[in-house]
């Protein structure tokens, strides 16, 4: 099982990246998903189990140094994270650091296996299949995105609109494309959710 989620909150000062490392009832890039009783077993199982380093770089499988120093499920009333949803918080090395600010590393991966049950679920895409939100700020500004699926829900990809004489494309992920020196974070979900 692998999942990709948005860096959603970094401190800076602390060098710190917070992320919902799972969503419930959110498909992932396999389709697979799970509901907040499975998610909320799933995290109390890794800090049982102590798995607080192991933090590698694109699934290289060594360890990078960085280490979970934060696991909570989300509350209702939390203002950055998806109700329900599994949080961490991880400390990035200063080797490592750099490529969080600049957007190159711009979420979370989770890597494992798991057991699956088909079942099936219904998320409501717009007719035009374009789902339209808003970015994180960088480099004090913040652009709006659209993104596109087809009618069975695949990705076909987007691009934010022109501000500041530049845009970027959005090819994957949950991480615009590098345009004029920077990119930008952006979350889907919570526009599905609005």
């Amino acid at each position: 099982m692998e999942r990709y989620v948005l860096i959603k909150k970094v401190d800076e000062d602390k060098q710190l990246a917070y992320g919902e490392v799972y969503v419930p009832m959110i498909p992932d890039s396999q389709g697979d998903f799970m509901t907040a009783t499975e998610i909320e077993k799933m995290a109390h199982q890794f800090m049982k189990d102590g798995l607080l380093r192991g933090v590698d770089t694109q699934h290289d499988l060594q360890d990078n140094g960085a280490v979970v120093v934060e696991s909570f499920l989300a509350r209702k009333s939390d203002p950055d994270f998806i109700y329900q949803s599994w949080v961490a918080a991880v400390w990035v090395p200063d080797d490592v650091w750099p490529l969080v600010k600049s957007g190159e590393l711009g979420g979370f991966s989770m890597y494992g296996s798991g057991e699956r049950t088909p079942t099936m679920i219904t998320i409501e895409i717009p007719d035009n299949g374009i789902i339209k939100g808003d970015t994180d700020t960088a480099e004090d500004h913040i652009h709006t995105y659209f993104v596109k699926y087809d009618e069975e829900g695949n990705f076909l990809g987007g691009e934010t609109n022109v501000k500041d004489s530049h845009s970027h494309k959005i090819i994957k992920g949950t991480t615009t494309e590098k345009a004029d020196d920077h990119r930008h974070r952006f979350s889907f979900i919570e526009a599905l959710q609005a």
